[in-house]
């Protein structure tokens, strides 16, 4: 009787059921998550994923400054801390991508192919699951495509053209903010392609709207000198607004590219290793075969695939600099996850539903483990991408006691300057 009530509870539409009741309390869960690693970097002052966002023009022009320039005007203007203004931008930037890849996940026929990617450790949790690589300016361009492709899939295409040119208008910005951002442009056209008829009018629309970005990226690449005393103003101006730093990214800015090849050669040296990140990298691709008819679909317009593997393959060329492997291929993940959502609800009932036609007791133990037990690290040896203990697990991981006690000294610190 047992069994036959486990079967009739794996039945496919059961489980499609319990997937959309957990989806809306699964992404509370992964706000308040996402919350609570965010304020452990703020009052651990972590300096790659607070300093990444800190980076300013105080010194003088430099890259990656934009974004942390408007941060340190306003925190200066207002006299709130620079670190509690990178927390709300990375919550908001967070939310908008969180709001609508949900919005997008509800619009689907079906969500049980999605469950592996939904609760993967990578596609929402990578920032919870390695909370040192996650929290990064790539958060920006999640939010940038998630709402690209809301507008392709909910309004008329008329519509989504102003909007999409708009973007396409914007993102020198994003490009000023980190250079990085021009690898994963591609995607961003990927949804114009697929969802636009591309004309000789549309097609040179485009080209002449690609040009800021274009002159954007040449304007950080002329800006990539960097001297240390640039850096040093760095440093000064943000400690003169109450959040001191050491290190990190903003101490990696006047660093030329001997010095990030030879960082990487100590990273290879310490267990860093393609074969190791080409298994993590084929093993979180298992997620993607319940939904690789939707994925078919774009890969098979001729224009996207262009675009996707100029995007891989300029990854794949970042990394012959970089040592945080990881953090590459999290951002191809996420975007590969985000543009599959854009398919048509027609297209996904003739093709992508019943791709899972049976689900068993082996499905859900892989599922626990697939979910559970592994993360992609940003960057070292791939072996600590395995749990070797229930202690480190993904959720038994988690520091919540540091981060409480981290937030009660921040207030500490915060009253006992308003009584100076």
């Amino acid at each position: 009787m047992t069994f036959l009530k486990l079967r009739s509870f794996l039945d496919n539409e059961n489980l499609e059921i319990v997937i959309r009741r957990v989806l809306p309390y699964f992404f509370v869960l992964l706000f308040l998550g996402t919350l609570t690693a965010a304020c452990f970097g703020y009052v651990a002052h972590n300096s790659f994923k607070m300093g990444d966002w800190l980076i300013n023009y105080q010194g003088g022009m430099v890259r990656r400054g934009l974004l942390g320039e408007l941060i340190y005007q306003l925190a200066h203007i207002t006299k709130i801390n620079p670190g509690i203004y990178v927390v709300l931008f990375q919550m908001f930037f967070f939310t908008v991508f969180f709001a609508f890849s949900y919005v997008l996940l509800k619009r689907q026929d079906s969500l049980l192919p999605y469950a592996l990617l939904i609760f993967s450790p990578y596609i929402f949790t990578f920032q919870i699951n390695d909370l040192a690589g996650g929290f990064r300016k790539e958060i920006i361009f999640f939010a940038i495509l998630s709402f690209i492709v809301w507008t392709a899939t909910v309004k008329d295409n008329k519509s989504f053209e102003k909007f999409f040119y708009i973007t396409l208008l914007i993102y020198p910005a994003v490009i000023l903010t980190h250079e990085m951002m021009i690898i994963f442009m591609p995607y961003l056209l990927v949804v114009y392609v697929m969802t636009t008829k591309l004309t000789k009018k549309k097609f040179f629309r485009i080209t002449f709207l690609l040009i800021p970005s274009i002159f954007a990226l040449l304007v950080t690449i002329y800006y990539s000198e960097i001297t240390t005393s640039q850096v040093g103003e760095i440093f000064n101006s943000i400690a003169r607004e109450n959040y001191a730093l050491n290190g990190g990214a903003i101490a990696h800015l006047d660093k030329d590219v001997s010095y990030l090849r030879s960082v990487l050669r100590d990273n290879l040296s310490l267990g860093l290793n393609v074969p190791g990140y080409v298994f993590i990298a084929a093993f979180s691709l298992l997620a993607f075969i319940p939904i690789s008819k939707k994925l078919s679909l774009i890969i098979n317009n001729k224009f996207s695939l262009f675009l996707i593997l100029i995007s891989l393959l300029g990854t794949i060329g970042l990394n012959f600099f970089l040592s945080d492997w990881g953090r590459s291929i999290y951002i191809n993940l996420v975007s590969i996850f985000i543009l599959s959502l854009m398919i048509p609800q027609t297209i996904e009932n003739n093709q992508a539903h019943g791709v899972i036609k049976s689900v068993n007791i082996f499905s859900i133990l892989f599922f626990i483990i697939y979910v559970f037990f592994w993360h992609i690290p940003h960057v070292g040896s791939p072996h600590a991408a395995y749990a070797k203990s229930f202690r480190t697990i993904n959720v038994a991981s988690f520091p919540i006691p540091e981060v409480i006690t981290g937030l009660k000294s921040a207030y500490g610190r915060y009253i006992e300057r308003k009584r100076l």
